[in-house]
């Protein structure tokens, strides 16, 4: 049973130590999440492997989704997922701490049932608007409605509909593949977000039985009766983790190797450290990273994938701490996502925003300080401009920094780190 989140405990951390060695990555997040949801469609257990089962996130909707009637069982990391007699109850209240509860409303729709959902939580980073959501489920038949309790939606039975998105949302284009895989008829979701977790998912639900197509920006979905489930599918690698990883390295001029890994999903990534000084390469189902050399400045943009992911603008945000010169970092996507900024300016670097940019001047001395973690990758860049700082850092709300780093502590203290929990 998962209690409310307890921000009391800190990690604490001394800078100065160079970072290098090998981590091994856990399965990525923001896959696991959606597959979980997506598997409880099917009639039979679907196995999903290499799942997080240590975060946080995934944690409380395995036992929202297990309390409202799926069949889900965890066996290291593994998890077992069918529909059960979901929804036959009422979703625990904790839902509302995570952003993903809301595909329990598509899953509940292609179901053909109703449910209430406790409004959505997850990282207070600006204007994260859930209106795609209802939007799209709306436009498959399902009835919507929003009361001071929650979401209630309410099916019997979709029917397949075109639905284009103002701006490629990757939980509401999940969630419309969800509703629509058992809809009457054919959906096309128009400037969905493609990214590789959508891909993934993607393949997933194809091998249940679903017919899901994605391309660039578009997603179709041929409704079919029944998903059947029963497979078995292995959730990707974190490569959101492993730019964490990688920039921490680079930030303290050491050398990092991540095995069984690859750079196809961040080509993007890989090409703005390279300008900025960062050696990356793939080699033997591996990749390499080294930070020896000096770091210059740099002009970063976020955008859909395959660009550069707004969660990852925080992270570069500390990388710029060791560059020379002046560097932006512009969020095309959440214009809000700069409390973090505010943080990271009491370790006496040179950071301000404004709008929706960040602006950095590298090269000045960092000293430790006590911080709050705002929100998860806000955290994360606390920990890297931490790693730098002379003397201790103490950060405070670690539990937002949990929600999406499985065993931090243990692999930065691998990599040399000098951090704790206390």
């Amino acid at each position: 049973m998962i209690t409310t989140l307890n921000p009391s405990k800190t990690f604490v951390l001394t800078g100065g130590n160079k970072l290098s060695g090998t981590v091994k990555l856990s399965g990525a997040k923001n896959a696991a999440l959606p597959m979980i949801a997506a598997a409880c469609l099917g009639e039979l257990p679907t196995v999903l492997d290499n799942v997080p089962v240590d975060l946080r996130d995934v944690k409380i909707l395995i036992q929202i989704l297990q309390e409202a009637g799926a069949e889900i069982h965890v066996d290291g990391n593994s998890v077992s997922c069918s529909r059960g007699n979901f929804p036959n109850a009422p979703v625990n209240p904790i839902a509302s701490e995570i952003r993903y509860s809301l595909l329990l409303l598509g899953l509940a729709s292609a179901l053909g049932s109703e449910l209430l959902l406790p409004m959505p939580g997850g990282c207070k980073i600006g204007d994260r608007k859930y209106d795609l959501h209802l939007m799209g489920l709306s436009k498959l038949g399902s009835t919507i409605s929003e009361t001071e309790e929650g979401i209630h939606v309410s099916s019997k039975g979709n029917i397949g509909s075109q639905i284009e998105f103002y701006l490629p949302t990757t939980s509401g284009t999940e969630n419309i593949m969800i509703a629509a895989a058992t809809a009457q008829g054919e959906t096309t979701i128009l400037n969905a977000n493609t990214r590789p977790e959508i891909m993934e998912m993607a393949k997933l639900m194809n091998l249940m039985g679903a017919d899901v197509e994605c391309s660039n920006r578009v997603v179709h979905i041929k409704g079919v009766k029944n998903i059947k489930g029963g497979v078995r599918y292995s959730v990707m690698a974190g490569w959101d983790e492993a730019v964490t990883y990688i920039i921490a390295s680079a930030m303290t001029g050491g050398e990092v190797c991540i095995p069984d890994f690859s750079m196809d999903f961040i080509r993007e990534d890989v090409r703005l450290l390279r300008e900025i000084g960062v050696d990356v390469f793939e080699w033997g189902g591996a990749v390499y990273a080294s930070g020896v050399k000096l770091k210059k400045s740099f002009d970063l943009f976020t955008a859909p994938y395959p660009g550069i992911n707004s969660d990852m603008q925080p992270i570069f945000a500390a990388l710029a701490f060791v560059a020379s010169g002046k560097s932006t970092i512009t969020d095309l996507r959440f214009t809000e996502r700069f409390k973090y900024v505010d943080e990271l300016k009491k370790f006496g670097g040179s950071i301000y925003s404004f709008g929706n940019t960040a602006i950095v001047e590298g090269g000045k001395e960092l000293r430790g300080t006590e911080v709050n973690a705002t929100d998860l990758r806000g955290g994360a860049s606390c920990i890297l401009t931490g790693l730098i700082a002379e003397g201790t850092t103490v950060i405070n709300n670690i539990s937002q920094i949990q929600r999406g780093y499985e065993n931090i502590t243990p692999k930065l203290q691998q990599l040399g780190a000098n951090i704790d929990i206390q």
